[in-house]
């Protein structure tokens, strides 16, 4: 018998975010939590990264829950991850980085924001693509 954890289950997209908040997954005040993170993210991209990779990564147009654990990734490969004596990161960036990841998954509110940007793209950024010629 197969596990009744590891089942696929269909969700079509338009009642997704509906169901994420339905079944608890996320917050019903789940607009007001981006809201926040999106501040934080602002406040700590006027940080200037060292790595041109991360440089790259902020210069787009809408950085989201991925870009962010790309990024808290690049930094732990740099002089941003040194350690203190209570190991934590003595580095401001890290710890925006951290903050905004903790932010993130506070809440499930990443499943959230990537699930509106799955719907958006769907909805109207495919089908957009359909009347160009390539």
């Amino acid at each position: 018998m197969e596990d009744h954890q590891h089942m696929p289950i269909d969700i079509q997209t338009s009642k997704l975010l509906d169901w994420l908040v339905d079944r608890r997954h996320c917050s019903l005040k789940w607009q007001s939590l981006v809201l926040t993170i999106r501040e934080k993210i602002n406040a700590a991209i006027q940080d200037k990264p060292e790595s041109e990779e991360i440089a790259q990564l902020l210069s787009g147009s809408y950085i989201h829950y991925f870009h962010c654990l790309r990024i808290l990734d690049l930094l732990k490969g740099t002089e941003a991850s040194a350690k203190n004596i209570f190991g934590q990161y003595s580095s401001q960036q890290m710890k925006d980085w951290q903050e905004i990841i903790a932010l993130y998954e506070k809440n499930n509110t990443y499943l959230v924001e990537l699930s509106s940007l799955l719907v958006r793209n769907v909805n109207y950024e495919i089908p957009s693509l359909k009347n160009f010629s390539f």
